[in-house]
Parts: C-alpha cells; structure tokens; sequence
C-alpha cells in the first residue's frame, strides 16, 4: 500500500521512524523524499489508519 505524505526529508524520517518500525517492523516500510508526493510504501496487510494515526502525531499526514 501506499500513501502521500508530508515527509521531506533524513529529519521528518527520523521522526516517525521509531513508531512506524513499531507498527510495521523495521525494513517493512519505505517513503520516497525525491517524489513530490513523498509516497510512504507498506504491506498491504498494514491497516493504513494506524499508519496515518501515527503520521497525524507528527504532523506529515496529507
């Protein structure tokens, strides 16, 4: 699955990284920063309101 995000950069990753590997597993997502949608990839298993729930606490929810 993917979502666009507000993720800009090393930094906004940083942020949401420890939460989204709780929530998905380490190495189990990936955002492309170069995209201008800033698309964040996960299984499709993922349910995507968890993974948008955590990008509301840090403000990088479309």
């Amino acid at each position: 699955m993917t979502i666009d995000t507000k993720i800009n950069c090393g930094g906004c990753i940083a942020k949401v990284q420890a939460d989204l590997n709780d929530l998905l597993g380490e190495g189990n997502w990936s955002v492309d920063t170069a995209l201008p949608n800033k698309p964040l990839t996960f299984s499709d298993e993922a349910d995507a309101e968890e993974v948008m729930d955590v990008l509301d606490i840090f403000n990088m929810n479309v």
